[in-house]
């Protein structure tokens, strides 16, 4: 997302802190009322309009505030509690990193994303609806890797591009087993605090990441009882409503921007239902003949 080769414009500063008790956490609640904006976890997470200030806490293990727009945040986390260091370093860090990135321009999408020729796929949706399982599927069918579960949409001078955001991608153990070549990842533990198992996608399947793409279509999966995997076209409108909750209601400016991106998105790419069935080899057929019949950009 942020090449090294190129002048850096922008600057984030994550600040981990751990501590060894709750009452030791180098972060406190900002004073004043807080608006809540997002749903944690046996804590909160709240924006502070006069400051304009990010709080989240995870129980008694994780505390972080966050200055979007100078770019900063401090992220306190309970060093003895596995689970603790997990939400801090994905969660915690991903909510951050999003309010931070679309401060700049960059207004982020949970969803997997995959190319071919310049093309991208992108697969909304949150968890337990399938999507590392299509990431699989396309993996193995050698689409370029944008990311597993965030990308970010960025407007250039004629259209949107997708800036992928490449991770390990996170596996149940349901899903290694259609897949038997990830039989091995059943045989090691999971890291302490992880609820999936990390899949490198390099070791496996040699792909390599890809930095951009052109957004062309959109699959939004439903998981079918069903053997065959059917497709369904649907709307804009329809398509907007799933992928609104993708943006956390905190500065009124930067929210009007991430809702205008995410409409620009959806009128600009074909839209698809995906009742996802156990055809892995056929869906990766599917999603390139949509490819193929796609328009030419999506244009600002």
């Amino acid at each position: 997302m942020f090449p090294l080769h190129r002048e850096c414009l922008h600057v984030a500063c994550f600040d981990f802190q751990a501590v060894r008790n709750p009452s030791q956490h180098a972060v406190n609640r900002p004073q004043g009322e807080g608006k809540p904006f997002y749903e944690m976890p046996n804590g909160e997470a709240c924006y502070f309009r006069e400051t304009d200030e990010v709080y989240l806490r995870f129980g008694d293990g994780v505390r972080a505030l966050c200055q979007p727009g100078p770019g900063r945040a401090v992220i306190s986390t309970l060093e003895s509690d596995p689970r603790s260091l997990f939400v801090a370093s994905h969660l915690v860090l991903t909510i951050l990193l999003i309010e931070i990135s679309r401060r700049r321009g960059w207004y982020s999408l949970h969803a997997a994303g995959f190319s071919q020729d310049g093309k991208a796929i992108l697969i909304p949706g949150i968890s337990g609806v399938g999507k590392s399982t299509l990431s699989v599927a396309l993996l193995r069918a050698k689409f370029d890797y944008l990311s597993d579960d965030m990308v970010f949409l960025k407007r250039r001078p004629d259209h949107l591009a997708v800036r992928g955001f490449p991770e390990d991608v996170d596996v149940s153990d349901q899903t290694i087993r259609f897949f038997p070549e990830l039989a091995f990842l059943l045989r090691s533990p999971k890291t302490d605090g992880f609820t999936k198992r990390q899949l490198r996608i390099k070791q496996v399947y040699g792909t390599k990441p890809v930095l951009e793409a052109l957004p062309s279509v959109i699959i939004f999966p439903r998981i079918s009882r069903k053997h065959e995997s059917v497709l369904a076209e649907i709307d804009a409108d329809a398509a907007f409503h799933e992928i609104v909750p993708n943006v956390l209601l905190t500065e009124g400016r930067t929210c009007q921007q991430h809702l205008g991106v995410l409409a620009e998105l959806v009128k600009g790419a074909h839209c698809y239902w995906l009742d996802t069935g156990q055809d892995f080899d056929r869906i990766p057929v599917l999603l390139r003949r949509l490819l193929s019949r796609d328009r030419e950009l999506v244009r600002g």
